[in-house]
């Protein structure tokens, strides 16, 4: 028998609107840009709130426009508004969206649930087309394996584990120091919101957070969480992004298990960091050994593709669904809020 084949990467569009940065930072720099180039896609301006930012990248990047205000770069129409600030300020920015605009939004939505609630209500009354940049969901390896499930490959899903043990380099993000969660929120929000949007919202969660003596001014840097969903299926997340002995012992794997077979997924874009190894998709059926399916590329930046791509097929009804539209993503925003709260729930000895 010949290799499974696994659907690996989103159709591009035929048709595109061009894009306004809102917000010039790393993430832009790093995968917005690169993922854009790739697609062919038009990169019309930028704003950010340090100008000095906005001009560099903009130099960099051969990046005609450069906005002196917010509303300047909002007074644009048949454009994409690209936004990647800080949560606390993504509300405000959201509220002046102009009526019947379209608008990626960088995770998380809001600072918590109650604002991702007035974020989606705010797109609801202008009419403004919007989606998350969940973009883990689009990345080669975990298109794999929503396909394999979509395929019944696996058959019954029984158990999900998500294992990590690698160095993150918390210092550079500093504005992290001033927030009273940042683990969930900020950084495997991306897990949680990949496992909802395969299995749905489970019935029932538990997380506890931990701090680590190196970033003492962050609340917390590692999380074991587990969630509830039917009684055959075991859901747990071990997530430690703070070890201190070099990538020879690093890890960072997902593995799901189901009756007729299993995956065994690498995030190699995880290890390494900011050098980035290969993600890796291994999968195991039952018609066939073990079988490494050579991946079109890793979660940073190609998966930034996918979340474009997928917005704009949807204004131009080549996508009949948006995948990480606001109505959807709120939905994880609500699974992070039980996360953040059940860690009062211990029985204590």
């Amino acid at each position: 028998m010949g290799s499974i084949k696994l659907k690996q990467k989103w159709q591009r569009p035929s048709k595109s609107l061009p894009i306004i940065f809102i917000g010039a930072g790393g993430i832009i720099r790093n995968a917005h840009i690169p993922a854009y180039k790739n697609l062919g896609l038009k990169i019309e301006g930028v704003y950010d709130i340090n100008n000095k930012t906005a001009e560099k990248l903009a130099k960099d990047f051969s990046i005609k426009k450069i906005y002196s205000s917010l509303e300047d770069a909002l007074a644009n129409k048949n454009v994409i508004f690209d936004i990647a600030v800080p949560a606390d300020r993504l509300l405000n920015i959201v509220k002046s969206l102009p009526t019947n605009s379209f608008a990626l939004l960088q995770k998380p939505m809001g600072s918590n649930y109650d604002e991702a609630v007035k974020i989606l209500e705010s797109c609801k009354e202008k009419n403004v087309i919007a989606a998350l940049n969940f973009q883990l969901r689009f990345s080669p390896m975990m298109l794999c394996l929503r396909d394999a499930i979509e395929k019944n490959l696996l058959g019954q899903i029984v158990d999900i584990e998500f294992h990590y043990s690698y160095y993150l380099p918390w210092h550079l993000w500093p504005f992290l120091e001033d927030l009273d969660r940042v683990e969930i929120p900020y950084n495997s929000i991306h897990y949680f919101d990949l496992i909802r949007s395969i299995f749905g919202m489970p019935k029932g969660v538990f997380a506890y957070s931990n701090s680590h003596p190196k970033y003492r001014n962050l609340s917390d840097t590692k999380t074991t969480a587990i969630l509830k969903y039917s009684n055959n299926m075991r859901c747990a997340l071990s997530l430690n992004h703070c070890f201190q002995f070099g990538p020879n012992k690093q890890s960072a794997n997902v593995k799901v298990e189901g009756t007729k077979g299993a995956a065994f997924i690498t995030l190699g874009s995880m290890l390494n960091y900011p050098n980035f190894e290969k993600d890796r998709f291994e999968i195991k059926t039952s018609k066939k050994e073990w079988e490494e399916i050579s991946l079109v590329g890793n979660w940073f930046p190609d998966a930034f593709e996918g979340t474009m791509s997928n917005l704009q097929r949807f204004i131009h009804s080549e996508d009949k669904t948006l995948e990480t539209s606001v109505e959807d993503t709120v939905k994880t925003m609500k699974l992070i809020d039980a996360l953040l709260k059940s860690k009062d729930n211990f029985y204590k000895i």
